[in-house]
């Protein structure tokens, strides 16, 4: 069924039933978005929150009261810097759930939809990573719904991000979930648009965002594309190489703060390709997440491994970088961690506690 141009695909199967997953620490969860005939009317979702991070709505063609004059775009325009620059500052009350690829954990997936609200959850799974069908987001949609949650795949078409009817349909939501595919495309669809605004607003103020794979990728300011530079000789022609300013970084969403990810970790041995981006960008710690592997980021500040497998953390941000004209890179003192399901780690102390162990 097509909605203001975007195509939802509902998810209409029963609850199975499932050991209910504790309630996450959430705000008042919005109605859901399939009313029975004589359920509550619904109420609107974050009134405050979207005005503060979107600015005033802009003027309506034809609207005789919306004011047509110079003053009126600039006042639009500064309301639109204020509000990028009151992001940065605010501290989400929301989760990011990281996932590393291949095959996402049950366990892994219990925790979103608990962090979603549990037996209230709605959650939107966004397909548009992936250029195949949407065969991935049914299915994990299916596994949210197993679960308990109210499920919708939305699939945001090029033109739609900045409509009002996609705004609106976003707000109702309690968790986001990003398939698989390539980044770029999630990037180049959403980054500056108020569709990406609205779920960055969601985030700040208790919902949960997640990821796979390309959708993991993306979380960060700054994300890896997966392409190469031309080498500039022939020492840096093996890709194997630790070079600086070898790997194609573009936008991301900008919800992992202060963080670059990278994803199938271990299986596609990225160990190079992270490090020369951290290398690149010291004041961001490099993330590489394993397969069924996830990295939950805690309104906290904590970052926390679930799943099967590692998170390896590479922090540069104390090391002693040469900046030369070589082709291969220099530098001493990065901080490496290896931190297996269950570890904790503080990005602003650098500390790491596994379990009960706690590594200053």
């Amino acid at each position: 069924m097509r909605y203001a141009g975007a195509l939802w695909m509902m998810v209409g199967m029963a609850h199975a039933q499932t050991p209910p997953v504790p309630q996450g620490v959430f705000g008042p969860m919005p109605p859901k978005a399939v009313v029975p005939a004589e359920a509550a009317p619904a109420t609107p979702a974050l009134p405050t929150a979207q005005t503060m991070l979107m600015g005033p709505p802009a003027p309506q063609a034809g609207n005789a009261n919306a004011p047509n004059t110079p003053n009126a775009a600039s006042a639009t325009a500064n309301a639109g810097r204020l509000s990028a620059a009151l992001r940065l500052f605010m501290r989400p009350q929301g989760h990011l759930l990281i996932v590393g690829g291949g095959e996402t954990p049950v366990s892994v997936q219990k925790r979103f939809v608990a962090l979603a609200g549990a037996e209230k959850a709605r959650i939107a799974v966004f397909p548009m990573a992936s250029s195949k069908s949407d065969e991935e987001a049914l299915e994990v949609a299916r596994d949210f719904a197993r679960l308990g949650a109210d499920v919708q795949v939305l699939d945001i078409r090029p033109g739609e991000a900045n409509s009002a009817a996609v705004v609106q349909a976003l707000e109702g939501f309690s968790g986001f979930w990003f398939s698989g595919g390539d980044q770029s495309r999630l990037s180049n669809l959403l980054v500056g648009t108020r569709a990406l605004q609205t779920i960055e607003a969601r985030y700040l103020n208790g919902a949960v965002v997640g990821g796979t794979s390309a959708g993991a990728s993306v979380m960060s300011r700054l994300m890896l594309t997966g392409k190469w530079r031309t080498p500039r000789n022939s020492e840096e022609e093996e890709q194997i190489n630790i070079a600086r300013g070898m790997k194609e970084l573009a936008p991301g969403f900008g919800l992992f703060r202060g963080a670059i990810v990278d994803q199938h970790f271990m299986h596609r041995a990225r160990y190079n390709r992270l490090i020369s981006a951290v290398l690149d960008h010291p004041q961001l710690i490099g993330v590489g997440i394993d397969e069924e592997t996830a990295l939950l980021v805690r309104p906290d500040g904590m970052w926390e491994v679930l799943g099967n497998y590692y998170v390896k953390i590479f922090d540069a941000r104390r090391a002693q970088i040469v900046d030369d004209d070589g082709p291969m890179a220099k530098a001493a003192d990065i901080r490496m961690h290896v931190l297996p399901d269950g570890s904790l780690f503080d990005p602003q102390r650098r500390r790491v506690t596994f379990q009960e162990v706690h590594i200053p």
